[in-house]
């Protein structure tokens, strides 16, 4: 049985899979953008665990772990600026 688009139901096609069109799949992408659609989310963390698991990631740098380098970056990725 053919797809259909997620977004109008017409039957989709390969090339905008699982969509019917470009514009169908900008749409559903314009809705991921606008937050439109979420996760729910059980509870946000703590600032302290928040900072324990930015702790962890790293110390593992530090250590020289295995992935040292690709942690390293991540880190600076999420922490762009020194922490108090």
């Amino acid at each position: 049985m053919p797809a259909k688009c997620l977004n109008c139901g017409e039957l989709a096609i390969k090339p905008h899979s699982p969509f019917c069109s470009e514009r169908c799949a900008s749409v559903d992408l314009g809705n991921w953008f606008s937050g439109k659609y979420t996760f729910p989310a059980d509870d946000i963390p703590a600032e302290d665990e928040l900072d324990a698991i930015i702790d962890s990631i790293e110390a593992g740098a530090e250590n020289g772990g295995e992935d040292a380098d690709m942690l390293g970056k991540q880190s600076a990725a999420i922490m762009p600026f020194q922490r108090k």
